[in-house]
């Protein structure tokens, strides 16, 4: 019986304790630091916190002065389930359930799941008109989505976010009005544990029209006239992290467009045709690198954007931008091998084309990527026109001077050939040539076509017939031509020609018996090495007698065969080799 009393004791002071603190319990509420008087009450029934799901309850409040203010479940927008309160124009307020997205402002949310909104007494414009007032109850807000995100109504750490921006009213009953980019934001976490109230009923209308709050002071009024601005989370909140304000986030994002857009598209092209256009080597390199420290800074800009709206490496344009710029990391490196190669070799080789396609691709990737970051952002079509425009006149001009400059090369190419062509259909410079070609060949040696000679190795006919080669003998023979001058020759001058090959067979012998070998001593080892000495004069009659006999050869007349032999005293001339007779000619036009 006494252990009976005890247990009965033990349970009655448990639920004595927990009505005490049901009734205790009252909405939490929050207000952003530097939210322009925002603030946000929240509170879960007992019945739902007990069940998981059921109703749950919150208010917005803020001045007037603002066109607009969300508050949204989750951490971040994409996914979040958003609620937005606006001004209808007739002193009532209007409640949008919205699901966030990540590239766009959310837009009003019509699937099966989306947040049932009821709006309850208390709610509308104050009669001073300086403070607007939402009060809501929400029956499914504990999932949306098609169920793929939930929230934990008993949770003592469950992540919010809020929205603002400042302006007109937009005056509209229409829940799928359009709203502009908001001006700040801020994410915290709310103990829903401590936001516990009894009573399944509107929380923020008591008995004499007055509704309080767990997290800050003051209040507002059963008929929405707020009076209180309440500060701070107090104990049933988290710290509050600040977006920073959205004109200077404006600012920052203004500029990394602006010198991203301008990197990719006007000055990396223009600078690629300073070469080819000014000749300058040095202005390419300077130029480009101007625009490579602009790149980075414009980089650097979009990062902090990126952290600063939650979307660093979570969507395309931060990561193609990303990759797109590291790419662009080796270029000068590339731009530099290209350069030293040229320099010793005088032509682009394998690194020059890498350098020249590897940066074109990568322009390309930039430009492209600047149309997905204005896509991100939900900029105007004005903007998103001008960029196109830009971007398409850039690639037009890039593409016009190098088609240009190849037009330019090819037909000077083209130029050189016609010039070669022209002087080997021509008889008249090219009558002389034939001759040489002609005669070379008969000294070359002949090769089999299937075999590859080395070029050092190669006939001299080989030599011979190349353009270049062709080209000197034409232009020397077209001048001596011209000057109708004939080839020098060398005459001989003798009182008798009835020697010919006798003599010089007679004058081969005398060579050889005038030939002594150098005496050699087996004991003497300087004698086994021949030196060069210069010549002396004859001494032995041998040596003598060839020194007449050459004399003697270089004063006789040479007779050419065909012709009679010549008058005394009178040279024989030999007509060079390298022109026609005009008998042969006259036969082969006959």
């Amino acid at each position: 019986m006494k252990r009976f009393r005890e247990l009965f004791t033990f349970v009655c002071s448990l639920l004595l304790l927990v009505a005490t603190t049901v009734v205790d319990a009252s909405p939490v509420r929050l207000c952003p630091p530097d939210g322009g008087g925002i603030c946000f009450s929240i509170a879960i029934p007992e019945s739902t916190a007990l069940s998981g799901a059921g109703n749950i309850y919150f208010q917005i409040s803020a001045p007037t002065s603002f066109q607009w203010v969300a508050l949204g479940t989750g951490s971040r927008m994409a996914g979040s389930n958003i609620f937005v309160m606006y001004q209808d124009g007739q002193g009532n307020v209007t409640m949008s359930p919205r699901l966030g997205e990540r590239y766009a402002m959310p837009v009003l949310d019509t699937s099966s799941t989306a947040a049932k909104l009821t709006v309850l007494a208390g709610s509308g414009v104050s009669a001073d008109g300086q403070t607007m007032v939402a009060n809501v109850v929400c029956s499914n807000c504990e999932s949306w989505d098609d169920g793929q995100y939930t929230m934990d109504v008993a949770s003592s750490s469950t992540p919010w976010i809020a929205a603002w921006r400042k302006g007109a009213s937009l005056a509209t009953t229409d829940k799928a009005a359009t709203i502009a980019q908001h001006d700040d934001y801020a994410q915290f976490t709310i103990d829903l544990t401590q936001a516990t109230v009894s009573a399944d009923a509107n929380p923020f209308i008591t008995d004499d029209g007055v509704a309080g709050g767990n997290g800050g002071s003051g209040g507002s009024s059963g008929s929405g006239s707020g009076s209180g601005s309440g500060s701070g989370s107090g104990s049933a909140g988290g710290g509050f992290i600040i977006g920073g304000g959205r004109s200077n986030r404006k600012t920052i994002l203004a500029a990394h467009g602006v010198i991203m857009a301008l990197v990719m598209a006007a000055l990396y092209p223009l600078g690629s045709l300073v070469q080819p256009l000014l000749r300058k080597w040095w202005f390419h390199g300077l130029w480009q690198t101007l625009a490579y420290v602009l790149m980075w800074i414009g980089f650097g800009l979009g990062v902090v954007v990126a952290k600063d709206m939650d979307l660093l490496f979570r969507d395309k344009h931060s990561v193609l931008g990303t990759v797109v710029v590291c790419l662009f990391g080796i270029q000068p490196v590339l731009g530099y091998l290209h350069h030293l190669h040229y320099l010793k070799h005088r032509a682009r080789g394998p690194v020059s084309y890498f350098h020249i396609w590897w940066g074109r691709c990568l322009m390309v990737l930039g430009v492209v990527n600047g149309g997905l970051g204005l896509q991100m952002v939900n900029e105007r079509r004005g903007l998103v026109v001008t960029y196109s425009v830009i971007a398409g006149a850039a690639f037009l001009a890039y593409t016009l001077v190098k088609l240009l400059r190849t037009v330019e090369t090819w037909s000077k190419n083209r130029g050189s050939d016609d010039d070669d062509d022209d002087n080997d259909d021509d008889p008249a410079k090219n009558r002389f040539v034939n001759h040489q070609e002609d005669a070379v060949q008969d000294f070359a040696p002949t090769t089999s076509p299937t075999k590859t000679i080395p070029p050092s190795l190669q006939p001299i006919s080989n030599i011979a017939v190349h353009p270049s080669v062709r080209r000197a003998v034409a232009a020397v023979t077209r001048f001596a031509a011209a000057r109708n001058a004939a080839a020098p020759m060398r005459t001989f001058m003798a009182p008798t020609v009835s020697r010919r090959a006798d003599f010089v067979q007679e004058l081969y012998l005398k060579e050889l018996k005038a030939y002594k070998p150098i005496p050699v001593k087996e004991s003497d080892a300087v004698g086994q090495v021949a030196v060069f000495q210069l010549p002396k004069a004859p001494k032995s009659p041998e040596e003598a007698d060839l020194a007449s006999s050459l004399k003697e050869y270089e004063e006789m007349v040479v007779e050419v065969e065909g012709q009679e032999g010549a008058a005394a005293g009178q040279p024989a001339v030999v007509e060079d080799w390298l022109v026609e007779e005009e008998e042969e000619e006259e036969g082969e036009h006959h």
